[in-house]
C-alpha cells in the first residue's frame, strides 16, 4: 500500500523561518542601522526608517505562517525606503554620493516575502504581489535614476538598477510558483496513489465475498435438497460452508488491516493455488475442467492476478451459466506471457457487465496485461495475458 509521507511538525517549519529571519538580521540589520543613524536625516525620517528595517526583518519570521499580512508589512516598509531622503554620511561617502535607502542591504527582505507568498496556491494573490513587485521595481528605479555614483552615470546606472530589480522580483516569484506547483504534483500523485490502492481493495473484498458467497450459497442450497434423503453428506456440507466462511473471513481481516495501516501477515494466493480453487468449485457441484501448464514462478502481482481472474470468472459461471454448465480453465505459460482462459458452455451474462467484470479488467490492466470477456461459440469464455 503506498501512502504519502506525514507532513512535519508545523512548529519545525516556524523555527527554520525564524532562524533565517535571525540569519537576515544579524548579517543585514547592523550595516542598515548604522547607515541611518549616521544617515544625517530628521529625526522623524530617522525613525521611520528604523522602524521600517525592524518590520522587513519582523516580516521575514512570520513570513511562513502568516505570508500576506507579512508581504503587506514588508511592501509598506520598502515604500517607506523609496520616499525617505537620502543619505548622508560615512557610508555615503564611501559610495560617492548621498543615495536612497532603498539600497540598504535589508531591502533584500522582501523578495523573501514575495517568495512566501507566491509559494502559496492562493489565487489571485501570486499574481497580485507579482503586480505590487513590479510596481515597486518602477518605484524603485524613479528614486535611485538621480544617482550619481563614481563611474555609474546616465542610462548606464538606470538600466543595471531596472535589470537588477525586475530580474530579483520575477527571480523570488518563479521559484515560490514552482514550489507551490510542486507541492500540488506531490499532492496529485498521493491522492492518484490513495484512489488506487482504494480500488484495488474494493477488489479484492468483491472477489472474496462474491466467491464465499457463491460457495456457500451453493452448498446450503445442495444441502436443503439432499440432507432428507442422505443425511450423511450433511456433515461434509457444513464443513465446507465452514472452511469456505473461515478462508474468508481470514482475507477480509487482512484487507481490513490494511485499511486501518496494519500490515498484513496473510499470504496472497497466487497461481499455484489454482488447483485448490478449482477443487472448492467442483465440491460446490460445478463441473470444471482443468488445463494447467507446470506452475513456474511468477510475479507475485502476476500470480494474484491470474487466481482472482480465475475465482471471479468460475464464481461468474455458478451465478450466470446455469446449473449444468461444464467449466474449462486453462492456464498457459510461454517464454514471455501467462494466459489465463475460463471458458463454459452455459448461457452466459445476459445483463450488462458488472463490478466483477470491471474489476477483472482493472486488475489485468494494472499488470500490464489484457483481459478479453464475452460470448464464445459454445457459451462465454474469459481470456487474460499478461506479461511474464
Amino acid at each position: 500500500m503506498t501512502v504519502a509521507a506525514a507532513p512535519g511538525p508545523r512548529w519545525l517549519g516556524d523555527a527554520g523561518q525564524v532562524a533565517l529571519a535571525a540569519a537576515l538580521a544579524l548579517v543585514l540589520l547592523p550595516v542598515g542601522w548604522a547607515s541611518v543613524v549616521d544617515g544625517e536625516v530628521s529625526t522623524a525620517w530617522e525613525i521611520a526608517l528604523l522602524v521600517a528595517l525592524v518590520a522587513l526583518h519582523a516580516a521575514v519570521a512570520t513570513a511562513r505562517r502568516w505570508p500576506l499580512p507579512s508581504y503587506a508589512v514588508g511592501a509598506l516598509a520598502e515604500l517607506v525606503l523609496v520616499a525617505a531622503p537620502d543619505l548622508s554620511g560615512p557610508t555615503a561617502e564611501a559610495a560617492g554620493s548621498a543615495y536612497g535607502p532603498v539600497l540598504l542591504p535589508s531591502s533584500l527582505c522582501f523578495f523573501v516575502l514575495l517568495y512566501a507568498v507566491s509559494a502559496q496556491d492562493r489565487r489571485p494573490w501570486p499574481g497580485i504581489v507579482l503586480g505590487i513587485g513590479l510596481v515597486g521595481c518602477l518605484l524603485t528605479v524613479v528614486r535611485l535614476s538621480r544617482f550619481d555614483g563614481t563611474g555609474l552615470q546616465g542610462w548606464t546606472w538606470w538600466l543595471m538598477v531596472a535589470t537588477a530589480t525586475v530580474a530579483a522580483t520575477v527571480a523570488a516569484w518563479a521559484l515560490g510558483r514552482f514550489r507551490a506547483t510542486r507541492a500540488a504534483w506531490i499532492d496529485q500523485l498521493a491522492d492518484r496513489a490513495a484512489a488506487e490502492e482504494r480500488q484495488r481493495i474494493a477488489r479484492e473484498m468483491h472477489d472474496v465475498v462474491a466467491h464465499s458467497l457463491a460457495v456457500v450459497v451453493s452448498h446450503a442450497e445442495a444441502g436443503r435438497m439432499v440432507v432428507g434423503q442422505q443425511p450423511e453428506r450433511a456433515s461434509g456440507i457444513l464443513d465446507t460452508i465452514a472452511t469456505t466462511g473461515r478462508e474468508a473471513l481470514m482475507e477480509m481481516r487482512g484487507l481490513l488491516g490494511v485499511l486501518g495501516g496494519e500490515s498484513s501477515t496473510e499470504p496472497q494466493p497466487g497461481l499455484a493455488d489454482i488447483d485448490d480453487l478449482v477443487e472448492r468449485m467442483r465440491a460446490a457441484g460445478l463441473t470444471v475442467r482443468l488445463e494447467a501448464d507446470e506452475p513456474g514462478p511468477v510475479a507475485p502481482a502476476v500470480g494474484l492476478t491470474a487466481y482472482r481472474v480465475v475465482q471471479e470468472a468460475l464464481t461468474n459461471v455458478t451465478r450466470h451459466a446455469g446449473s449444468r454448465a461444464v467449466a474449462t480453465v486453462s492456464v498457459t505459460r510461454t517464454a514471455r506471457h501467462l494466459t489465463i482462459e475460463v471458458s463454459d458452455d452455459g448461457v452466459g451474462i445476459q445483463r450488462p457487465p458488472g463490478r466483477g467484470l470491471r474489476g477483472m479488467h482493472e486488475r489485468v490492466a494494472a499488470v500490464g496485461g489484457t483481459l478479453e470477456a464475452g460470448p464464445s461459440d459454445e457459451g462465454w469464455r474469459v481470456r487474460a495475458m499478461m506479461p511474464l
